[in-house]
């Protein structure tokens, strides 16, 4: 068979529709080789290469208090210093004893997308601690502060490459899916603060996005593009749409997958 390249984009929320993509490959059978992942996808696709199933990242998602993820931290470049993420991170780790187990020796290959703002580049993270990783990708500008490690500033890697496709044509995987839960452009106004920032970062990272998909084997879109991108009531609806949306694909893969 050969082998999947999964590529994971950044969506808030919506990105948990990523996590039932996952679920809806495993219900059939059908094994990923390599995960790489910006933002919530980066959080997703990291705990699942990790060896998680994605039965049990859902549980520890749609059980932990939302408050849980959330650590105020004006003084720290953002709105939220964003130490709650990779806490919950590890102690999903540590109770499959996997704490200590680098992102080199991951039994899946995994890569998280950040930027340095210092250097304004792209930063590839994928070796260490996972917890640190996903701290740093899903650090999203103005909400989450930047993660300050080794003499560098690290933002979510959405800033430069929503959908990293590109960097998974570099991987040894016979086949790329990129998954896309980012929602086109709406008309209605932003609600809050974070959304209009939110939105803004959309429209920027819009054409970049839509180069990077053509670079896909396979696009999987969940229809997620209703739900507000900050609205955690609609998470189970997100990771629903993910399973769905494999179900509508799985005839295409299965056929892509046994082509020589």
């Amino acid at each position: 068979m050969r082998k999947i390249g999964l590529v994971l984009g950044g969506g808030a929320v919506r990105g948990l529709a990523h996590l039932g993509v996952l679920k809806g490959l495993e219900k059939h059978g059908i094994p990923v080789a390599g995960i790489i992942g910006t933002s919530m996808g980066g959080a997703i696709g990291g705990l699942y290469a990790a060896g998680i199933s994605a039965d049990d990242i859902e549980r520890m998602l749609l059980g932990t208090p939302k408050y849980r993820f959330i650590d105020l931290g004006l003084r720290q470049r953002g709105l939220l210093a964003g130490k709650g993420i990779p806490q919950a991170v590890n102690r999903l780790l540590e109770q499959h004893n996997k704490a200590d187990l680098p992102i080199e020796q991951f039994p899946i290959r995994f890569k998280a997308i950040a930027v340095d703002l210092m250097e304004g580049k792209q930063v590839i993270l994928d070796r260490g601690d996972l917890g640190t990783a996903l701290r740093a990708t899903t650090a999203f500008p103005g909400v989450f502060a930047p993660l300050m490690i080794d003499g560098r500033m690290l933002v979510d890697g959405g800033v430069l490459n929503n959908l990293p496709v590109q960097e998974m044509r570099n991987e040894p995987v016979d086949f790329v899916i990129a998954v896309d839960v980012a929602r086109e452009h709406e008309k209605r106004p932003p609600r809050s603060m974070i959304e209009v920032v939110y939105r803004s970062y959309s429209l920027m990272t819009a054409e970049r996005k839509h180069s990077s998909l053509h670079l896909a084997d396979l696009v999987i879109r969940p229809e997620v593009g209703q739900y507000a991108a900050f609205d955690f009531t609609k998470a189970a609806e997100c990771i629903e749409a993910g399973e769905t949306a494999v179900e509508q694909s799985i005839e295409r893969i299965r056929t892509r997958l046994l082509e020589e």
